[in-house]
């Protein structure tokens, strides 16, 4: 007869709250409310700064830099830098249609915000960035530059944002694969869920 077993425990993920957390501070619907859109993006930029706060929290399962893959995460630093380029840019387009105006700066808030946050990540763990390493792709913001030139800016910005954020995801899919510590791995797997909400509002601005 096989030995009698105790209940089983439910599987807990220690990390849980954390995608709770991102995922009411930024959900997609609620970017087209009648809220004042400026009231939004605080409240999303608020919601980066308690989540920066929790993982410092957890700072302990870093393991030491060992689990660390800087160049991965140059990349995704770089990438983000470039998104913050190409929606300040954006945002500064007075003749642009208010879709793609809210998208820029929704855009802009929520690139700034994890910009920062891995920067204070790995600054707690004793890791000092220097934006010369970043990986950068000019070219995006020069086609930004001649659709302005010729007054075609919104389809080209469009198609420009569109490509960025597919390269930001996979730029989050390798450096997940490539850094071993839990906490790292959780705030790249929370940023590839919210690079889907955003192609989300993006795609909606052009329909």
């Amino acid at each position: 007869m096989p030995p009698v077993q105790g209940p089983q425990q439910p599987v807990v993920d220690p990390f849980a709250f954390l995608n709770e957390s991102k995922k009411r501070s930024f959900n997609p619907l609620g970017l087209f409310n009648g809220l004042a859109f400026r009231a939004r993006v605080i409240a999303l930029v608020g919601g980066g700064l308690v989540l920066i706060i929790l993982i410092f929290g957890l700072s302990s399962v870093f393991g030491g830099n060992s689990g660390i893959n800087m160049t991965s995460l140059y990349a995704v630093l770089g990438q983000q830098q470039e998104l913050i380029n190409l929606s300040t840019i954006g945002t500064q387009q007075t003749i642009s249609s208010p879709s793609y105006l809210n998208f820029s700066a929704t855009m802009l808030a929520a690139a700034t915000t994890d910009n920062n946050k891995l920067i204070q990540l790995l600054s707690y763990n004793h890791i000092k960035v220097s934006q010369k390493s970043y990986i950068l792709q000019p070219q995006a913001d020069a086609q930004l530059t001649q659709a302005i030139s010729v007054s075609n800016f919104d389809p080209v910005y469009a198609s420009v944002m569109l490509t960025q954020l597919k390269l930001y995801q996979n730029v989050l899919t390798n450096a997940y694969s490539l850094n071993m510590s839990p906490v790292l791995k959780s705030y790249l797997k929370t940023d590839y869920s919210d690079i889907n909400l955003l192609l989300v509002m993006l795609r909606s601005s052009y329909d």
